[in-house]
């Protein structure tokens, strides 16, 4: 049995649910598997399958699907703080848990294990605290603080029960950067300072808010949740083993190497009207129109360790941008010594992983024209895993959706792809003393227009 709280918000509707539905009909989940919304609106069972039923519905899929996997599904309504409303929550699922057990024909102490998200607090709540996985979106902290204290009304959970979920850690080319890094040789050696001139983790977005709450969508989480995901995964050393506790150990390593972030290392925009394009403080769900939240931020980090010491890592993220776009790319040194012939022609060579919208790895190298002359251009040496992988029958071959992958992480236990405690708060305690100072001191953020590259200052910043 799965549990989804806040199952009428945007997350959920967009991504939880569809991607519930294709793991059920692709039967990588239980033909019996129950589904239990819960959030503050008001509605029944039977108008939460309808919300599904759009949330779910494809012309080329089958009718038969969408009804039998929307009799799974039930909806309790009620505030979080109600302990009320969890109970009937939790009698609700008992009672299809129950029906589902008499279905199968099943003793009573053959009943598989559901999984589930239960609170563990005290008896006197009426909850029960039996074992349970918790799958958990991106927190609402603000600080350094905040996350501790998150973090500490989640310890009625073990660690090892709770998985911080980022969509962007499932992609097929963030988890191949491992293997990009440990598989060839060719990288190893020329994986640091002496040859890498900066990386650059780039996330931009070609739209504004679009009514989605405006405090919400901003400020410098996004470069955050950057810092302690993508770029520890391209700076931290060679695990011992592809293990959750290796991988976050490694990653761990990074973020400790890292120096807070101050003003004069950080950019901050937010979009204004450009054409019909209305900017942030246009919108609608903006109440405060003199908001200075951000709608862009970029930052340079440094690793401070024998192997990145000196190399900047420039992070952006960003809406209302010129493109939506979200990659990593390695800039190298130039080639020391170059033969006169070629001095005037030889751009820095690139690494480029890019994980949307086209999933591609590629170089960019120096090349001869071909003709009689003596003439050099940059190329491309593409790796388009649309391409190559199109033809591979297998269905487990299929470029499974970034949430089916982890939600099935979750299911079998597995948290190598999720975000530990104490990451998340080494990556805060990177970011939190400049947030503060950014509202202390009352720091207007720079305009930009929507659809262009983002504010000048960036530029400026990313150039030093």
């Amino acid at each position: 049995s799965v549990v989804v709280f806040g199952a009428d918000g945007d997350l959920a509707s967009k991504k939880i649910l569809p991607t519930l539905f294709n793991l059920w009909r692709r039967k990588l989940v239980p033909r019996d598997l129950l589904v239990f919304g819960f959030a503050r609106a008001p509605m029944t069972t039977e108008t939460f399958r309808k919300h599904i039923f759009k949330c779910v519905y494809h012309p080329s899929q089958p009718q038969g699907d969408r009804k039998e996997f929307l009799q799974r599904c039930h909806y309790q309504s009620g505030q979080f703080d109600e302990p009320e409303a969890m109970e009937a929550l939790l009698r609700q699922r008992e009672e299809a848990e129950a029906a589902r057990l008499a279905a199968r024909q099943q003793p009573a102490g053959s009943r598989p294990q559901a999984l589930h998200f239960q609170d563990r607090r005290p008896a006197s709540a009426s909850f029960d605290a039996v074992g349970a996985a918790a799958e958990a979106g991106v927190p609402e902290e603000q600080d350094t603080a905040s996350c501790q204290q998150m973090v500490r009304e989640l310890s009625m959970l073990r660690e090892d029960e709770i998985f911080r979920i980022d969509h962007y850690l499932g992609k097929e080319l963030v988890m191949n950067l491992l293997v990009l890094r440990f598989a060839n040789v060719c990288f190893q050696g020329i994986w640091n300072r002496q040859y890498i001139k900066n990386v650059q983790v780039i996330f931009k977005e070609d739209f504004g808010t679009q009514g989605r709450r405006g405090g919400w969508v901003a400020r410098a989480r996004g470069v955050r949740h950057l810092c302690h995901q993508v770029m520890a995964l391209v700076a931290m050393e060679q695990p011992l083993s592809f293990s959750a506790g290796d991988i976050r150990a490694e990653k761990l390593k990074v973020l400790k190497c890292v120096q807070p972030l101050t003003l004069d290392t950080l950019c901050t925009g937010q979009y204004v009207r450009c054409g019909n394009s209305p900017g942030y403080l246009e919108e609608p769900t903006v109440v405060d129109k003199q908001s200075r939240t951000e709608t862009f931020a970029a930052a340079v980090l440094h690793v401070h360790n024998p192997r990145w010491e000196g190399v900047p890592f420039v992070l952006k993220a960003g809406k209302a941008l010129t493109d939506r776009k979200a990659e990593v790319r390695i800039q190298f040194h130039n080639v020391p010594g170059v033969i006169s012939d070629l001095a005037n022609s030889l751009p820095a060579n690139e690494l480029v992983v890019r994980l949307q919208p086209e999933e591609t790895i590629y170089w960019k190298v120096q090349n001869k024209v071909p003709g009689l002359g003596f003439e050099t251009n940059q190329i491309r040496m593409d790796l388009l895993y649309a391409t190559k992988f199109q033809q591979r029958k297998l269905p487990e071959a299929r470029a499974a959706a970034a949430y089916e992958r982890l939600l099935l992480d979750v299911l079998a236990g597995q948290s190598s792809n999720f975000v530990s405690a104490e990451e998340l708060i080494h990556s805060w305690a990177i970011f939190t003393p400049v947030l503060h100072q950014l509202r202390e001191e009352k720091v207007v953020p720079e305009p930009y227009p929507y659809g262009s590259r983002g504010p000048p200052g960036a530029d400026e910043l990313a150039s030093r």
